[in-house]
């Protein structure tokens, strides 16, 4: 088994190399056991980038595929990293608000609601029954590196320990990252040129006000009422009042169809499942 130093030696061997997202899953590999892997890349004005994964089997590429064309939206890594996360290491259920997997919304698109998830649903075709932690990596102020590793439930899920050894490389990681992602960045943006970009004004301009639109983007993180409240600092009452102007000037009357909307904002679509 090779050494700390060793396999730093490496990872930093591969920043140049086609190969280097492996790579750096094989270095955490040495760390934490885990099933399986993905790397995107996250930005504010655009749908992610896929740099890597190592699921197998058609039915998983496919659940790869919906996750970046559409329910990407849904995620509680994208939700906060539009909030701005910072680097770091996560369970993936302590980045969901309070009710997120019980707003209506994600019961009827093209995801999976179980019990068995972490975050209550899964998307379509995406393998079930892992338990997941992620790794954030702040590259620029809005672009943030999402490498979730997965482990199936069945052995056991992660533990504070297999946090702790991670929080332990991060800064090496990080740096290594940064690295690759300047000589490769270009490389990525093109084999994704035409991913269509999210609009710069924000959600509802000119239809609600600021207060409504920040309401509303809760609601769209999964946020309660009283969440809602206690983030703002006002009350229940004003939280309510600011939702039901909201829905009424943008012509809806239920969380599906403000997530319809949000979803054509942002230049996609969440096609009700069949």
């Amino acid at each position: 088994m090779l050494n700390l130093h060793e396999r730093a030696a490496r990872l930093v061997d591969a920043i140049d190399r086609s190969d280097f997202a492996a790579a750096l899953i094989a270095h955490l590999a040495e760390r934490t056991e885990f099933d399986a892997a993905t790397i995107f890349v996250h930005r504010h004005n655009q749908s992610p980038i896929h740099v890597f994964n190592n699921f197998t089997g058609e039915k998983a590429k496919n659940g790869i595929r919906e996750y970046l064309e559409k329910t990407y939206a849904l995620n509680p890594f994208f939700q906060a990293q539009q909030a701005g996360l910072t680097s770091g290491v996560y369970r993936i259920r302590d980045l969901a608000p309070d009710i997120f997997f019980q707003s209506e919304f994600y019961n009827d698109y093209r995801i999976k609601v179980t019990r068995q998830e972490e975050i209550g649903y899964v998307t379509r075709d995406w393998p079930e029954g892992l338990g997941e932690i992620d790794i954030a990596l702040q590259l620029e102020e809005n672009e943030t590196v999402e490498l979730a590793l997965y482990r199936y439930l069945r052995k056991g899920d992660f533990q504070g320990t297999d946090l702790a050894v991670i929080e332990e490389e991060l800064t090496f990681i990080l740096a290594c990252f940064r690295a690759y992602w300047s000589r490769s960045r270009a490389a990525h943006d093109r084999s994704q040129r035409d991913a269509p970009a999210r609009p710069a004004e924000p959600f509802g301009q000119g239809a609600i006000s600021s207060r409504e639109r920040q309401v509303l983007e809760l609601v769209l993180r999964g946020h309660s009422s009283e969440s809602i409240a206690s983030q703002l600092g006002i009350s229940l009452a004003t939280v309510k009042t600011h939702r039901k102007n909201a829905y009424e000037k943008l012509q809806i009357s239920t969380q599906a169809e403000l997530l319809n909307l949000y979803l054509k904002h942002i230049g996609t679509d969440l096609t009700p499942a069949r």
